[in-house]
């Protein structure tokens, strides 16, 4: 039997970059609510930071996204930090 030892393609890097849809945004949101359970509070910048680095192509406004956020932390119990953006200093 022959052996190949060309290069392995892994398959997330095959398929092209796909811009997201607000459920695959949501299901993403969700995710980081449970691995965050830990802290009662959620930042929305923080979690709209998170969304963008998952999904750079993503086209919704940081106000969908954090409509996004707001929406699916209230549900989970969770409280809600309407922080400003985190290159905003405050004195």
């Amino acid at each position: 039997m022959a052996q190949n030892h060309g290069s392995i393609r892994r398959p997330e890097m095959s398929a092209p970059l796909q811009k997201p849809n607000s459920l695959d945004v949501r299901q993403a949101i969700v995710r980081y609510l449970i691995d965050h359970v830990d802290n009662p509070s959620v930042s929305i910048v923080e979690v709209t930071i998170a969304v963008r680095k998952m999904f750079p192509l993503c086209e919704l406004t940081d106000w969908q996204i954090g409509d996004l956020i707001a929406r699916s932390a209230i549900d989970a119990g969770f409280a809600i930090d309407f922080d400003a953006a985190p290159w905003t200093e405050t004195s």
